[in-house]
């Protein structure tokens, strides 16, 4: 069945566009904002929404869009799984004195996922974390956390990233998701999970619905327990190697700080993402809040582009996601950044291969801004 990707709005009481997202309908939404959702569905899908009411406008057949973004060329400078591990085994043999690769554990598949640790002082009390790729479509994902393992690599010897690494350490894990992220690249340009066998016959678990911290407490389209679904929260938290792998280094290195990198759509997200209601604490929402607002501004001070800080949820509500876990269980700042393009129609999730040098230059100082943030945090270390 054919599947395209559509626009979303909707003038009618009787079909308000928030029921969208908290419904289980087995959407896979890619955009939203106050007056619309992008999705992608198949027809028959999208017959249904107009039927209930919805005003459901066709932005491209996916086979299009496909065609158009995902070109071979756009590949070019995207890493794989294989080509990754090799850029990081270069990275660490290059730096022994201050880097080491560490595998984290091993994906359904039995790929390896990898860490690399970079500091001076190995078991420093000051650490902080970058995690890239728990969506497999996510490829500019993986791109900024090693651009920003690479960076500080190659600028060591001089502030302000020498005073870090004499500080403190910096965790890398671009790829969290290796065998949806190589399942990209073999059959689906637009898998989105990883690749565990589910019972009924169907694939995959979202890697992000299944943190442990008010795990599986929604059951819509943005946090499904239909297997099938794109957000599949798994059988139970925790399930997936791939998670318990990031479980156990959050566990062994007690980071005082967590950044993860997603696209698309130019956010920058603190917690909650299950509920809409703030964070209790008002020192931690000011901080978080404060910091998610220099990272944007830091980011539009270098090519102009605009990304908006804001709450997780007001992107959408989410279980079991990354960031509510590590400040839900470990009270850290934790911030999610969406990275480009804005829209669909700007390629979506195939960010054109010559972004990403932009999308890393824009995103260095306000990775950096997270660094600083967390490793001079005073009265500790």
């Amino acid at each position: 069945m054919a599947a395209l990707i559509a626009r979303v709005t909707s003038t009618s009481t009787e079909a308000p566009l928030a029921w969208l997202l908290s419904a289980p309908l087995g959407l896979d939404v890619w955009e939203v904002t106050p007056d619309q959702v992008v999705l992608q569905v198949e027809e028959a899908q999208a017959g249904r929404l107009e039927a209930m009411g919805y005003d459901v406008e066709q932005l491209r057949m996916t086979e299009g869009y496909l065609s158009t973004f995902a070109t071979e060329a756009a590949a070019t400078g995207y890493h794989t799984a294989a080509t990754l591990e090799q850029d990081l085994r270069r990275l660490a043999e290059v730096h022994p004195e201050i880097a080491d690769l560490h595998e984290i554990g091993r994906s359904v598949e039995g790929r390896p996922q990898w860490a690399l640790r970079i500091g001076e002082r190995r078991g420093s009390d000051r650490k902080v974390a970058f995690l890239g790729c728990h969506h497999a479509r996510e490829w500019i994902s993986v791109e900024v956390p090693f651009r920003l393992a690479e960076h500080l690599l190659e600028h060591s010897s001089a502030d302000p990233v020498q005073r870090w690494l004499q500080r403190g350490e910096v965790w890398v894990v671009p790829m969290v998701n290796p065998d949806g992220h190589e399942y990209t690249h073999t059959h689906d340009r637009l898998w989105r999970k990883n690749r565990r066998r589910n019972r009924g016959g169907s694939f995959g678990v979202d890697p992000n619905r299944n943190y442990g911290y008010m795990w599986g407490t929604l059951n819509i389209n943005t946090s499904s327990h239909v297997p099938s679904d794109q957000t599949y929260v798994g059988p139970r938290a925790f399930s997936e190697p791939e998670t318990r792998a990031v479980r156990d280094l959050v566990a062994r290195q007690l980071f005082g700080g967590v950044l993860t990198y997603h696209s698309y759509s130019q956010l920058i997200l603190y917690p909650w993402g299950y509920t809409s209601r703030p964070v209790k604490d008002e020192a931690d929402l000011r901080g978080m809040r404060d910091l998610a607002e220099e990272m944007a501004r830091l980011v539009k001070g270098v090519h102009g582009t605009a990304y908006t800080p804001q709450q997780s949820s007001r992107l959408y509500p989410t279980a079991g996601d990354t960031t509510d876990w590590t400040y839900g269980e470990y009270d850290v700042p934790s911030i999610t950044v969406e990275l480009r393009p804005a829209s669909a129609l700007e390629g979506g999730f195939i960010l054109p291969a010559e972004q990403i040098e932009p999308c890393w230059e824009e995103n260095r100082p306000a990775a950096f801004e997270f660094i600083r943030h967390v490793l001079e945090k005073p009265g500790e270390g």
